[in-house]
């Protein structure tokens, strides 16, 4: 066996299990990786296995869109969209004419720094790396390829996620600025901390007020409806009072449209809860470009988010129930996300543990405080 360096790469020569003499060469790659491919082809050799011929492997076009149409049925709408905007935009233009076995560690990292420099995001450039080691991983499986390229190959280091949520006087001067069509809206998500897709699709039968709490069981993406974006997210959301107004004021327009428009109830099913001003569905890209940015800049705010969670941890509300308000698994999230933010507006002087070792009372924020922490809300 030898390593040979070439111009563009190294060549690997070797005598394979029947004593036949080969000779492959690999464009694009470092001599540890060369090393590395040696000692595989060897082991390989010695266990006794075939060695795929890389040569009649498929491109990777055909084979990634297909390794999509395949995969498809175990995976959510907004999943497969996702994929096949990445397969578009991404991994396409750089791989569509070669075959699988073309694509080496090199390769991979190549691509990685040309993403960037393209100037997207870590966190995209790394959806696109985790669709392209699945497709390899796969090819690997199918004996395709000799061996997994992706095995060394690291995501970039995504950034902390931003917290920089409206306080209660922001929200309140949102709400006056916005259309009031979708006051009740945002309002309730506000409130809540539901998702966007989960509030699209959210039925009015999935209001229980005498039990007092929101059921979310669904969301909505690009027309498409299914399941919450995770198990956890599968939860009952507590009605509090501003929600309670919010979803009355939402009724009573819904109702007032409908009969100066001359229709009768929406058939079961079909109930939602939000709806555009003529009765359509919520699309809720429209709705953020629309009314979202546009009353942000009339209330002279910042683009924003984490309104919900951070201000209820600020009042002092318990990690675990807001946690489960999010549809979060556990509150350990919200430790790493919120950490830097809720100091702010929390007393962090020690005077909890002072309180507790000298054995008297801490001095606790009142509920009212704690349930004043949003505006309430009014038509």
């Amino acid at each position: 066996m030898a390593v040979k360096r070439t111009k563009s790469g190294y060549q690997l020569w070797w005598y394979d299990a029947e004593g036949k003499f080969r000779k492959r060469t690999i464009k694009g790659i470092a001599r540890d990786e060369a090393v590395r491919m040696e000692r595989e082809l060897l082991a390989t050799r010695d266990r006794g296995e075939r060695q795929p011929d890389e040569r009649h492997a498929p491109l990777f076009a055909p084979f990634a869109t297909q390794w999509i149409e395949e995969s498809r049925a175990g995976w959510k709408a907004s999943t497969v969209a996702q994929y096949q905007q990445v397969l578009k935009s991404q991994l396409l233009p750089a791989f569509r004419d070669l075959r699988l076995g073309a694509i080496t560690e090199s390769r991979m990292r190549q691509l990685l720094t040309q993403l960037q420099d393209q100037g997207l995001s870590a966190r995209r450039i790394n959806l696109a790396l985790l669709v392209l080691k699945m497709i390899l991983r796969t090819a690997v499986r199918r004996r395709f390829v000799r061996e997994d390229p992706t095995e060394h190959v690291r995501g970039l280091r995504e950034p902390k996620t931003e917290v920089d949520p409206l306080d209660p006087d922001m929200v309140t001067a949102f709400l006056a600025a916005g259309p009031p069509w979708w006051r009740p809206y945002f309002t309730v998500a506000f409130w809540t901390g539901a998702r966007p897709n989960e509030l699209a699709a959210l039925k009015w039968g999935d209001v229980d007020n005498a039990r007092g709490i929101l059921r979310i069981r669904a969301g909505r993406y690009r027309g498409h409806e299914g399941p919450p974006k995770t198990a956890s997210s599968v939860r009952d959301i507590d009605l509090l009072p501003a929600v309670v107004d919010a979803l009355k004021a939402q009724k009573a327009q819904q109702a007032a449209e409908r009969l100066k428009r001359g229709r009768g109830a929406p058939e079961r099913g079909q109930d939602y809860v939000f709806t555009g001003p003529e009765g359509g569905l919520l699309n809720v890209n429209a709705l953020r470009d629309r009314s979202w940015y546009p009353t942000l800049t009339k209330a002279g705010l910042s683009r924003t988010r984490h309104t919900f969670a951070s201000n209820a941890l600020a009042a002092g509300e318990a990690p675990s129930w807001v946690a489960a308000m999010l549809g979060h698994a556990s509150p350990e999230m919200l430790f790493s996300v919120y950490a830097r933010y809720i100091p702010n507006r929390t007393r962090r002087d020690g005077s909890a543990l002072m309180h507790r070792m000298e054995g008297t009372e801490p001095v606790t924020k009142s509920a009212t405080e704690a349930a004043a922490v949003l505006p309430k809300y009014s038509r």
